[in-house]
């Protein structure tokens, strides 16, 4: 699950024009033989050695050809990076992706909030994090979106409205800065800015099963309107989604799963039913576990979770487990769970306040599943590996850096002043299919207890509840 070096590259990166004028020297070709060999005049080969001509390919193979190598000897090497890191500068330099909201047969159509990709160029990656700017919106204005899995937002500047559709009815919530909600995304859910300026969140995306493709699939709802989210109707969207995501026509995904065309539409419009034989078979061609289709129906709850910032810190922190056995542990950081309520997931938010420490007391990391590491204050160095090379990286407020978690890792603060216990403040994000336990000591009571029975877990109540009143 590596990002490939080469997408991290401009062309002027490549330096290929003093490669190639490199190799000619070395063969003892003037300019002139180098033309006769290419059938490229000696001025346009001038160009390209002065990096003043961007090659195209058909230019590229008859040079490579003319000098007796591989295309690909003429590039920079290519390295697998198992880490993206998109600085606070970079991020927002980048284009920003519109929500969608899916308008049924009229196909998506945008919603005001935009969102900019922290790890586009990881590939294989089961989250998908990104920042938000969550836009002012009037009440007619307001539509509901939904869309695979599971999602977490922490909300970092400005006040958010949060309302999810759930099995008893309308909920809203008022989330401020620090407070954090995990939830069952294929709900219909809004997000607005409670005041006329825009508010600023972090998303996590989550997939439970196969790893996410396009940021733009979930930003779009490619599900039904269907008001209750499950059914004939919720099944069948989803199928249709998955199809389409896939890039499959319907006569394709018929004869692949031994369906009519008319049976298959019939099921994607929610007018017929789906037998859970054909559903197993619906499975096994998307590539997906039997659970991820019924696993979210009506009556699975709860719908989500919140975590109020005025609660975290009382919130009893967790130590890391090591998977893998060391003659010598060093010091362990506390973690504080921010979706203890919430357990129908393979992501697990924590807030971490990392210890100002020395770093010959800390000790690797490497576990199975993937991280997001987002900086909300303070400074940070990562110190993890790049193929065969040691890397550190310096992270700071805003910067983030998503990690497959398989390769050795560690985490230190860099602080100069030497009286502060702590030096930054960081939410770390893990995907892990395995569980929490897999991951964390985890105490007696949160296996045993039910999520309300926890006084620091139990909900605030929504603003559609006082608002009756």
């Amino acid at each position: 699950m590596p990002v490939y070096s080469s997408h991290l590259l401009s062309y002027s990166d490549l330096r290929i024009g003093l490669r190639i004028r490199e190799v000619r020297q070395r063969l003892g070709l003037t300019l002139h033989d180098f033309a006769a060999r290419s059938g490229l005049s000696p001025a346009r080969l001038s160009q390209i050695e002065n990096e003043e001509h961007v090659l195209d390919l058909r230019q590229a193979f008859a040079i490579a050809k003319a000098l007796g190598t591989p295309l690909e000897s003429l590039l920079p090497p290519e390295r697998n990076v198992p880490y993206e890191i998109t600085r606070e500068e970079e991020a927002h330099s980048r284009e920003p992706r519109e929500g969608r909201i899916y308008a049924g047969a009229k196909g998506d159509r945008p919603t005001r909030n935009v969102y900019w990709p922290l790890a586009e160029l990881f590939v294989g990656r089961q989250m998908e994090p990104m920042l938000g700017r969550i836009m002012p919106s009037d009440d007619e204005e307001l539509q509901f979106s939904r869309h695979h899995d599971h999602e977490f937002a922490f909300v970092l500047k400005g006040g958010i409205e949060f309302a999810i559709e759930t099995t008893t009815g309308r909920e809203c919530h008022e989330l401020m800065p620090g407070d954090c909600v995990s939830f069952r995304s294929n709900l219909p859910h809004r997000l607005r800015s409670l005041s006329a300026e825009p508010a600023e969140s972090l998303h996590v995306f989550s997939s439970t099963s196969t790893p996410l493709r396009a940021p733009l699939e979930w930003l779009s709802s490619g599900q039904t309107n269907d008001e209750n989210g499950g059914g004939d109707a919720r099944i069948g969207g989803e199928l249709a989604f998955l199809r389409a995501a896939h890039g499959w026509t319907v006569k394709s995904m018929a004869q692949l799963v031994g369906l009519s065309e008319r049976h298959l539409r019939q099921i994607e419009e929610g007018r017929r039913g789906v037998r859970l034989d054909t559903m197993m078979t619906f499975a096994r061609a998307f590539g997906e576990p039997l659970r991820h289709f019924i696993r979210n129906g009506p009556q699975a709850e709860p719908c989500y979770f919140i975590q109020r910032a005025s609660d975290i810190d009382r919130i009893p922190g967790r130590k890391r487990r090591h998977p893998l056995a060391r003659p010598q542990m060093g010091v362990t950081f506390d973690y504080l769970p921010l979706a203890r309520g919430f357990p129908f997931r393979y992501t697990h938010p924590y807030l971490l306040h990392v210890p100002n420490v020395g770093i010959e007391s800390l000790t690797t990391h490497e576990h199975h599943g993937q991280e997001l590491i987002y900086m909300l204050d303070g400074q940070i160095e990562l110190t993890t590996y790049a193929e065969d090379i040691e890397v550190k990286e310096t992270l700071r407020p805003g910067d983030s850096c998503y990690l497959d978690a398989t390769v050795p890792h560690l985490v230190r603060g860099q602080s100069r002043n030497p009286y502060s216990q702590t030096s930054a403040s960081v939410l770390v994000v893990f995907w892990c299919p395995l569980g929490e336990s897999y991951l964390f000591d985890l105490p007696v009571a949160d296996n045993a207890a039910a999520p309300e029975d926890v006084d620091s877990d139990k909900q605030p109540e929504p603003l559609s509840a006082r608002r009756r009143r």
